[in-house]
């Protein structure tokens, strides 16, 4: 029996539990943020707080310093080789240096949700329904195919010959290679591969590239990280539903995540917020940013690291870039 019919109970078990206590989180939530004169007379109140504050033991990072940026909305972060970051925002991408000095700016055609660099310093911007490419001094090279009119695309990975596009519309990623021609879908379901199939709830589905060139889906409905090799054949994966520090919460996380130079996991969650590290297995190893260093209805927290580890993570709601280091032993 394959690893998909091994997981298969568990994984839709957990996915029933997790959709089946959204409202009860989302009231809970706010009864603990002091909404409502009543809560407190609510025998039915579900009480979070305990969530909120857990793991404290596992906090190892500190918040080192942020960059304000001056976009009236904010999608998207990455790092690129040189280490310079980069936000995009409505139609701009704003760069900087890692110690926040500006240093240049451009236009799109249009929003941007997310965005990648390859080591060429080009630039794969995500425009809704299509991908467009940009050269380091924010000159439009290409716009790509349409991918449809359910197209909602979230994130962008680059590895040396292709792009993988994961598309929260369609449920599925896809890969190009570096003149944006579609090769292939990846991701469909399939029990004979032991391939599981994305559960998509909410515009949130990130993928990336690993040291060892595999694929790595967030696949945010089964609250879980799934790989795949560059050619879409299934190989692990690893998460589960949970409230508590080492879980994934909510209905559909985690909404963001990206890989330090060891292979640990960095992932970012929305209802709860919350920072976390997870080793190559999937073990909890580290808290980098708790609940309580968020305001309340933080969502998209989108994440990157640069070449020292230092962590970099877009806070949408106070539009800052907030870096995070390992605290000193």
């Amino acid at each position: 029996m394959g690893i998909f019919n091994l997981k298969k109970e568990k994984i839709l078990t957990s996915a029933i539990l997790a959709v089946s206590l959204t409202g009860i989180f989302y009231f809970g939530y706010r009864a603990v943020r002091g909404h409502g004169k009543n809560d407190q007379q609510n025998p039915f109140a579900y009480d979070i707080q305990s969530y909120a504050e857990s793991g404290a033991d596992l906090v190892h990072y500190s918040e080192v310093g942020h960059i304000p940026i001056d976009l009236p909305k904010v999608s998207g972060i990455a790092v690129g080789p040189d280490d310079r970051i980069y936000v995009s925002g409505n139609g701009s991408v704003l760069v900087f240096d890692n110690d926040g000095t500006p240093r240049s700016s451009f236009k799109s055609s249009g929003p941007i949700r997310c965005l990648a660099i390859d080591k060429n310093h080009d630039l794969y911007l995500g425009m809704g329904d299509h991908v467009e490419v940009y050269d380091q001094k924010g000159i439009r090279q290409a716009g790509w195919e349409s991918l449809g009119e359910k197209a909602i695309i979230t994130s962008i990975a680059v590895s040396a010959k292709s792009v993988f596009v994961a598309d929260a519309g369609n449920k599925i990623v896809w890969k190009f290679d570096k003149s944006g021609l579609n090769l292939q879908r990846i991701g469909d379901k399939n029990e004979t591969k032991d391939i599981p199939g994305f559960i998509i709830p909410s515009p949130y589905f990130d993928v990336a590239i690993d040291a060892d060139g595999f694929l790595w889906v967030a696949n945010t409905g089964r609250h879980s990280l799934e790989n795949y090799t560059v050619d879409g054949n299934f190989r692990t994966s690893w998460g589960e539903f949970g409230m508590e520090i080492q879980g994934f919460s909510g209905c559909c996380n985690p909404s963001h995540f990206t890989l330090l130079v060891d292979g640990s996991f960095v992932t970012s969650e929305k209802g709860l917020p919350r920072i976390k590290i997870y080793n190559r297995l999937g073990n909890l190893v580290s808290v980098v940013a708790p609940t309580e260093q968020f305001l309340e209805g933080t969502v998209g927290l989108d994440l990157a690291v640069d070449s020292t580890q230092k962590i970099y993570v877009l806070d949408p709601l106070q539009k800052r870039v907030r870096i995070f280091a390992k605290k000193k032993s």
